[in-house]
């Protein structure tokens, strides 16, 4: 359902920062603009034909936004409508996106941002997916989000960067609630841990539930053949 541009964390540089993307028609849907997100859009064509962007942003790591600017500016000069605000922001009300943005040099006028704090749509033409914030928890010096999105007939929870799965998620996920789900998963175990350790993963999840799971955001050293043996999925980048 969701397709990878990069699947690693933020030191994992040969999978490429971690994001979602939608391709359909005229619009590319992304979670996250981490700083290999924009020349991976560019060495793939994902940006042919695209009249609108829509970015869902989970929270405000460099390995998530660091090439949000960029994409905006191409938007902005480059795409579609020339010297229009092609490119769309979704994010949280409290990650205050915006100042953010300007001290990137990137002014208002070039983007459209949408702050929310609740379920949420964004249609263009026939394109429509709505997305529900969940508060994650990830480092204290920022506010991270996870999301359950509706697409397709499909419900998915997308995990964001976490080192916990909220009670009400796991207990969704262990009875069938999701058609898909994404999680952050690294191999690292240590106190203090801020993503989600497989070896954690392995305890939380029911077996019948695993065949749903998809692990996102490898670390290095992270092996996929333990994970599939434990009867997750994970992810894999387009290139």
């Amino acid at each position: 359902m969701l397709n990878f541009i990069g699947c690693g964390s933020a030191f994992n540089t040969a999978l490429g920062n971690n994001g979602a993307f939608i391709k359909k028609d005229h619009v590319l849907f992304l979670i996250d603009c981490g700083s290999s997100t924009f020349a991976r859009l560019q060495k793939t064509n994902l940006l042919e034909g695209i009249e609108e962007i829509c970015i869902l942003l989970t929270h405000t790591h460099c390995d998530h936004i660091g090439s949000l600017g960029d994409l905006i500016l191409y938007g902005y000069y480059s795409m579609n409508k020339l010297a229009e605000a092609n490119v769309c922001v979704y994010a949280p009300n409290d990650l205050n996106i915006k100042p953010l943005l300007r001290m990137m040099g990137v002014e208002e006028h070039t983007y459209k941002l949408i702050e929310f704090s609740e379920l949420t749509e964004y249609q263009y033409a026939d394109f429509h997916i709505d997305f529900e914030p969940i508060k994650v928890p990830h480092v204290k010096e920022l506010k991270s989000y996870g999301y359950i999105i509706h697409y397709d007939n499909k419900t998915i929870y997308y995990s964001g960067d976490c080192n916990e799965i909220p009670a009400n998620i796991l207990n969704r996920q262990n009875n069938g609630g999701f058609d898909l789900f994404y999680q952050d998963t690294c191999i690292a175990e240590y106190e203090g841990n801020v993503h989600l350790s497989l070896k954690k993963l392995d305890k939380l999840m029911d077996a019948k539930a695993r065949e749903k799971v998809y692990c996102m955001h490898l670390d290095n050293g992270f092996n996929e053949e333990d994970a599939k043996k434990l009867g997750f999925n994970v992810v894999a980048p387009i290139i």
